[in-house]
């Protein structure tokens, strides 16, 4: 981890706003190999976070303070937003918390809750409040991001790494006091690690954290409740140079450090469309706004299978497949059949059809060509979006 020097960029940081044509702005080249601070980083954060490079229309809600948050892209598929920290106590791990809950929206590379003790994790809406699209505010799947997504996160001169690893209140939860335009939640974990006060009914900070978030499949972190948080400690000085780098124009170094290393395997996190896949009996496509490629498989199960073939490792071995499905008011389960061995693979509900969750399921492959099977014999298994591996 980087020591947060009290040093400031002197190369000027631009960046064009996301949905530019072109960029007019320039930049000077820094050098391949720099290595960033956080001082420096979050200095350019800052330079970079202004209403050129605004991201959402509608001013998100800090969670402890309800005053009005912004996000940026601040470099190529990297978004920043600063606030307070509310502390999520929500997971595997057992909390004095009244509002404690058992689960997390995102799942450890063995389909464990997070624990909110051991993973360092933080909190977006769990749907774009609006229901319109584009999203007027923030909205993550608009941005590339998933479950366990990387981001920095910065606190009084500290920097830590973490993924997302929880969602705030959807739509359809109208009980709630919370909505999913807020922002600044994040885990015990996290705020131990940045010395904030992590009781969940007392702790919290007000303002001055400040989280970057980096999209895009290479940026998902492996592991388990009992790696993750190395794993995304590992990747801090690699962000860190990323970021930096990317804010002047240059190049980040490749080696050191390195990727940490992956629990199972990610494969080439490839991507495959539900709809392209093989359909039998009774498996339909239908419209899906928030799916990937506007469209979901419906009525899997109870005899409807959809099979997906060709899907290519290099290698043999264990490896990490995301489902990306819905499964709206009950849990369904589905066997996934790889290469002719089955296992069944529990889904859990979803609150309705503008929520699409993702669940991570390990499969052994083989080198070339696999067939992965999706079927329910006997009951009506989940709507599913896509497949990662």
């Amino acid at each position: 981890m980087a020591a947060a020097a009290a040093t400031a960029l002197t190369i000027p940081l631009v960046v064009g706003h996301a949905d530019a044509a072109t960029t007019s702005a320039t930049v000077k080249a820094a050098p391949a190999a720099t290595s960033y601070t956080a001082a420096q980083v979050l200095a350019g954060i800052q330079q970079n976070s202004t209403a050129a490079n605004k991201v959402n229309t509608k001013p998100h809600i800090n969670t402890m303070t309800h005053a009005d948050v912004n996000v940026f892209q601040v470099a190529p598929g990297i978004y920043t937003y600063s606030s307070g920290m509310a502390i999520d106590t929500d997971g595997s791990d057992p909390d004095p918390d009244p509002d404690h809950q058992g689960e997390t929206t995102w799942e450890d590379s063995n389909g464990q809750a997070l624990g909110a003790h051991k993973v360092p994790f933080y909190v977006l809406g769990d749907d774009c409040w609006d229901r319109k699209t584009p999203c007027p505010h923030f909205y993550f799947k608009e941005h590339g991001m998933s479950g366990r997504q990387f981001a920095l996160m910065f606190y009084n001169g500290k920097v830590i790494g973490s993924i997302f690893g929880d969602t705030q209140t959807a739509n359809g939860q109208d009980t709630s006091d919370n909505d999913s335009r807020e922002l600044g939640e994040a885990s015990v974990k996290a705020a131990q690690l940045l010395g904030i006060p992590s009781s969940g009914t007392t702790g919290g900070v007000d303002n001055g954290v400040t989280l970057a978030m980096f999209s895009g499949p290479s940026w998902v972190v492996n592991g388990t409740n009992a790696n993750l948080n190395a794993n995304a400690q590992a990747l801090v000085q690699k962000a860190l140079d990323t970021l930096g780098s990317s804010m002047n124009g240059g190049t980040p170094p490749t080696d050191p450090p390195t990727d940490p290393p992956t629990d199972p395997p990610t494969g080439g996190n490839k991507s495959y469309e539900a709809e392209a896949s093989v359909l039998a009996g009774g498996t339909t496509i239908t419209s899906c706004a928030h799916c990937s490629g506007g469209k979901k498989l419906s009525y899997l199960g109870s005899g409807g299978t959809a099979t997906f073939n060709n899907v290519a490792e290099a290698a043999a071995g264990s490896y990490t497949m995301s489902v990306s499905f819905m499964s709206v008011g009950q849990s369904r389960s589905a066997v996934v059949t790889v290469n002719g061995v089955n296992q069944t693979v529990s889904f859990p509900a979803t609150p309705d059809y503008n929520t699409v969750v993702t669940k991570d399921v390990t499969v052994q492959l083989k080198a070339g060509n696999n067939t992965i099977k999706f079927s329910n014999p006997s009951a009506g298994a989940p709507n599913l979006d896509r497949i990662v591996v």
